[in-house]
């Protein structure tokens, strides 16, 4: 461990200096296993290439590209029908921007394409309404982040890639927690909402007519997370294969249904989704030689047998672990972070018998709270950023949405049934 820890000095040097985080695992595995242990370079290269030989694998392009096209018509009318059902409440805009943040998150299966698709459409008008604009951005930023657990969740088929848990367990595992913190956050909403004199403002319907027609207008878009999960549950197809429906749904949605998707704009969502793809892959890729290296090098079990040095408590290991993530998850890119942690501290979990689905859920949480917390605050800067508003105006709003999901973290830590239930039941 202490030799494999040269590896980690270099990779928080190249970070330090600026390097891209997916250059800074690869060139720093290269350097430990070329120049450190004399390895020839061709296994770097056999590394690289086994990394990306992953059929589950195939599932992350294909949600990612699924979410972009489902922005196409599908986002206005999941933002009518949550206005619908919450708009009369204090804060009702803002409560039905949340439960609008967690319909997208169930067909986009990222954190940040949820801001970027909902911020727009109902951030201006909370602002326009008197909402306060850190508060809106916050709001917004916070429920975005549901997309890294409510299913079908990108985050989740990395995590299940580096630690062998079932995609279709954590999918069903991740639905609860997600429905619980989306509650938790539209109660919050209210509440602050009463304190502050937010008001609520009803959708413009007139008439039974027209609350039939914005139901039926959603029920498509909201029938893409029962497609998937409904075909992963019943053995019909597998999550990989559950991504490519997905993009099969959303094209004929965006084409043909909403007609909202010009040959234009198809070509500019797949080469959106095809960059951030190759991003995602390319660090993916990268760290394969180094999880091969914490393999061989025995990183995880020798990690695992110093902290019980110390700690000999499950409870304490496991606080110990969550404070780790979650200061990790703050300053790091969520894919790299679940990438380099998962090989060391699922079998550290699984030797203190956490359930493997139930901690990937912690850990999408845990990054979840590091995706609204500067300073890398990627959902926060996104939300900002589509929404004109500083990222100084988010505090000390943004805290509030950090509790809670803290609060459904430590739950679904201490309480795993609060996420295996739904598996046990359906699968």
């Amino acid at each position: 461990m202490a030799m494999a820890g040269e590896m980690f000095i270099m990779m928080a040097l190249f970070m330090l200096i600026g390097i891209p985080i997916g250059f800074s695992i690869g060139m720093s595995a290269t350097f430990y296993l070329v120049f450190v242990q004399n390895i020839s370079s061709g296994l770097v290269i056999h590394r690289l290439i086994e990394g990306l030989n992953s059929f589950p694998l195939l599932a992350l392009p294909l949600f990612i590209l699924a979410g972009t096209l489902m922005v196409y018509g599908s986002t206005p009318r999941l933002i009518r029908l949550a206005n619908l059902l919450l708009g009369r409440l204090p804060g009702g805009l803002g409560a039905a921007g949340a439960m609008g943040c967690s319909f997208f998150s169930a067909i986009s299966g990222s954190a940040n394409a949820t801001v970027a698709a909902v911020g727009p459409v109902v951030g201006p008008e909370m602002i326009k309404q008197g909402y306060g604009r850190g508060f809106t951005a916050s709001l917004i930023a916070a429920t975005g982040a549901m997309g890294l657990v409510i299913p079908p969740s990108v985050i989740m088929v990395v995590y299940a890639q580096s630690s062998g848990a079932s995609i279709g367990r954590l999918f069903v595992a991740g639905i609860v927690p997600g429905i619980v913190a989306t509650i938790l956050i539209i109660a919050l909403t209210i509440f602050i909402a009463v304190r502050r004199g937010y008001k609520g403002e009803v959708e413009a319907v007139h008439s039974i007519k027209d609350v039939v027609k914005i139901v039926l207008d959603a029920i498509l878009p909201l029938m893409m997370p029962m497609i998937i999960l409904g075909g992963v549950f019943s053995g019909i197809f597998t999550p990989t294969e559950a991504a490519s429906v997905a993009v099969v749904y959303s094209l004929i949605l965006a084409l043909f249904v909403y007609r909202e998707l010009s040959l234009k704009e198809l070509m500019e969502a797949l080469a959106k989704a095809g960059t951030t793809s190759a991003m995602l892959l390319f660090i993916i890729s990268m760290s394969s030689p180094f999880g091969w290296v914490l393999t061989t090098q025995r990183v995880p079990m020798l990690f695992a047998n110093h902290l019980l040095s110390f700690v000999d408590s499950p409870v304490a290991i496991y606080l110990v672990v969550i404070a780790i993530l979650i200061i990790l998850g703050i300053f790091m890119e969520s894919f790299a972070l679940v990438i380099i942690t998962t090989p060391i501290f699922a079998p550290l979990m699984a030797s203190i018998g956490v359930d493997l689905v139930a901690f990937g859920v912690v850990v999408t949480l845990a990054i979840a709270i590091g995706a609204i917390t500067p300073p890398l605050a990627v959902c926060i800067f996104t939300s900002c950023r589509v929404m004109n508003v500083k990222v100084d105006e988010t505090f000390p709003d943004v805290f509030l949405w950090v509790f809670v999901l803290a609060v459904v973290m430590f739950l679904v830590a201490f309480v795993p049934q609060v996420a295996l239930w739904l598996p046990s039941v359906l699968m």
